[in-house]
């Protein structure tokens, strides 16, 4: 197997790593308000109680969400495939240019892997549809930065 394709398993075991333990601190969130809001007892101070049990319950709806896309994210993840090679800028792909070297995969940040940085971006973002269906070789002008795609794995 190529380096380039190590280096693509590694980002995306790395990618599936960062969801799962996204999945599990929402899940104790979720448990954790849960019982807060369960354990709460009816106090004397009324309308203070009610803003507080409101609070709370504001608060686990935030998580379900976060935890609802996080498990979507988890599924479109599952469909990728990073044993493949692309020879276009698509989900799944990893780009290497003069400037920058991102995997298209999810949003969740810059990391650093034999002394490479690489950005694990979504392909909603501006970054990824600047470059979207563009070939090895191909210049792209992103925020004032000429970029030359020297690979596509």
């Amino acid at each position: 197997m190529k380096r380039s394709n190590t280096i693509k398993i590694d980002l995306y075991n790395l990618a599936q790593k960062l969801v799962a333990s996204k999945i599990k601190e929402n899940t104790e969130s979720l448990a954790a308000l849960k019982e807060s809001v369960g354990s709460e007892t009816k106090s004397t101070a009324g309308d203070k109680h009610e803003t507080g049990r409101a609070m709370m319950h504001l608060e686990q709806e935030k998580v379900m969400r976060q935890l609802s896309n996080n498990q979507k994210l988890k599924e479109m993840i599952g469909r990728i495939n990073p044993e493949t090679s692309d020879e276009s800028v698509r989900l799944g792909a990893l780009v290497i240019t003069n400037q920058v070297r991102f995997y298209v995969i999810a949003g969740l940040g810059q990391f650093d892997l034999n002394d490479e940085k690489y950005y694990l971006v979504s392909y909603q973002s501006d970054l990824v549809q600047a470059f979207k269906n563009k070939e090895k070789g191909d210049m792209v002008h992103f925020k004032g930065q000429s970029h030359r795609i020297e690979e596509i794995f």
